[in-house]
């Protein structure tokens, strides 16, 4: 049998196995209730449900519905996530794990009445959901999360039993999850959001927010003009809040595989390093197995070929792959105490909302985000939204957190900058780097036809270094996580503008020896 080899081209198992979509773009000025900021699972979410509500909305998305993150996640619904309870019960009490748990398992309940509601066939099938180890070493921290998660009324199980294709040691079991398909459930709520005052606007890129009675959203298009504004864009791109220095970016890996033999119908996550997460999803020839791990700091990775080869081995090693189809990456941002943000972004002010800080487990939270912020703009009490608010102080539960993470953003700011650097001459065709141009660093990358695209290597949000992705062809910033195409166009905020386009102060053929 040959050895499956990772596709070399990323290519996510959602999109391709979704519609597309045409929405149109921004044009003049719009009114409504509410705007919402951000195309994904989050933003539409939220939208479909204020517009159930009885509000106007306009979501308005920088490129297409659901390109982003959601469509290149690995799409479980659960309550379950990782060993996390135990942790929680730590830092915020049984009172903050129970709010964490109740929301997670009614937003399971929110999903599956709507697919119901709207006809929405978004592959939704209840499935168990596991945290599992192989070591004996781990064990202890199995049963904690089970004790833990069960005196919050959790459906927690202990277990040494599973249906993956090597033995286990120990796993908590929550039953009564559910897998889905987040692309055609997204598309399924643009369809009920659009229509009837309320908009979808595609490839309309949101640029600035000034908040007032009513609020003004400029974009690249036009100008939105709505009485709330919810920013629902992965990270906010307003400064509001300063959620880039309460949030680090990490990215994931996920490849798509075929199996040889049976295929595990639960939902699988490790509770320690390294991380595999494996869960199955129908697809029109068979069922395709979706395995991710391998995360790093966004833009602080430099061996990205050998993260995928490492879970190609697990694909073949462990679980028999025969083919992998599909490889894809996706990005999200971890709250400094491990709670997402969701509610107003800040204190006394009733115009702007957000939703961020997910930490891989957005599909979920995206549902618990709408719940919380309906209730929040219909003037109702929520039983969650004092955990989950963006201006809550916990200081001891993310002190420790908030430092490390944003002294590792200085060390990148200022080292990034003394850095010695390649000279232009040496890039290869199919390479980028950061390359030294007298007094100026450039982001550099020579095209597989020798054509080089070169602009400035200042991330244009707070002036961070980006540093090349060789398996997504982007820059990537490594201090609060912004993505660039190799023209320097904006692929995730928080920055909204261009990396600046700049020419070399000479231009060496390919192959050259000498100074750039």
């Amino acid at each position: 049998m040959a050895t499956p080899s990772v596709p070399e081209e990323p290519q996510s198992f959602w999109i391709e196995t979704s519609d597309t979509t045409a929405y149109p773009s921004l044009r003049g000025q719009v009114s409504v209730d509410v705007a919402v900021l951000g195309g994904g699972i989050t933003g539409l979410t939220v939208a479909a449900h204020l517009k159930r509500a009885g509000m106007t909305v306009a979501v308005v998305e920088a490129n297409r519905l659901c390109h982003g993150t959601t469509g290149h996640t690995t799409g479980k619904l659960s309550s379950l996530h990782g060993l996390v309870y135990d942790t929680l019960t730590s830092s915020f009490g049984e009172e903050g794990a129970r709010a964490y748990g109740e929301a997670n398992e009614a937003a399971i309940e929110r999903v599956a009445a709507l697919c119901s509601e709207y006809g929405i066939d978004c592959d939704f099938e209840r499935v168990p959901n596991y945290t599992y180890t192989e070591s004996e070493q781990e064990v202890s921290q199995i049963e904690a999360e089970v004790q833990a998660a069960k005196r919050v009324e959790l459906p927690a199980t202990y277990t040494e039993e599973s249906d993956l294709p090597y033995p286990i040691r120990a796993a908590v079991r929550f039953d009564g999850q559910a897998r889905f398909h987040p692309r055609k459930w997204c598309l399924g709520l643009a369809r009920v959001v659009e229509g009837g005052g309320s908009h979808v606007f595609e490839e309309t890129r949101a640029l600035s927010v000034e908040e007032g009675r009513p609020c003004r959203v400029q974009t690249e298009r036009g100008e939105l003009e709505a009485g709330r504004v919810v920013v629902a864009t992965l990270l906010p791109f307003t400064d509001r809040g300063f959620f880039f220095a309460r949030t680090h970016p990490e990215r994931e890996h996920v490849l798509g595989v075929r199996l040889d033999g049976p295929v595990p119908h639960g939902m699988y996550i490790t509770a320690g390093s390294p991380t595999r997460s494996i869960r199955s999803h129908p697809a029109s020839d068979g069922e395709v197995v979706l395995i991710s791990g391998e995360s790093h700091k966004t833009g602080q990775a430099a061996d990205y070929q050998e993260r995928y080869a490492r879970l190609e081995r697990f694909a073949r090693e462990r679980l028999g792959a025969r083919s992998i189809d599909y490889r894809f990456s996706a990005q999200d941002f971890y709250p400094a105490d491990q709670v997402p943000y969701i509610g107003r972004m800040r204190r006394g002010s009733d115009r702007l909302y957000t939703a961020t800080g997910f930490k891989a487990w957005g599909m979920s939270h995206a549902v618990v985000a709408a719940m919380i912020i309906e209730d929040q703009l219909q003037g109702r009490e929520n039983p969650w939204s004092e955990f989950y608010s963006p201006n809550r102080l916990k200081p001891m539960a993310s002190a420790s957190s908030f430092i490390k993470e944003n002294a590792n953003v200085a060390r990148r700011f200022f080292g990034d900058r003394l850095m010695k650097r390649q000279s232009l001459a040496e890039l290869a065709s199919g390479e980028g780097a950061v390359v030294a141009d007298g007094s100026q660093q450039l982001a550099a990358y020579r095209d597989e036809q020798g054509e080089l695209h070169t602009v400035s290597a200042r991330c244009t949000h707070l002036g961070c270094i980006v540093s090349w992705n060789a398996a997504d062809t982007t820059w990537d910033c490594p201090c609060h996580g912004s993505r660039f195409g190799v023209d320097g166009e904006v692929i995730h905020g928080p920055a909204v503008k261009a990396l600046k386009r700049s020419s070399p102060s000479s231009l060496p053929s390919e192959g050259e020896s000498g100074e750039a």
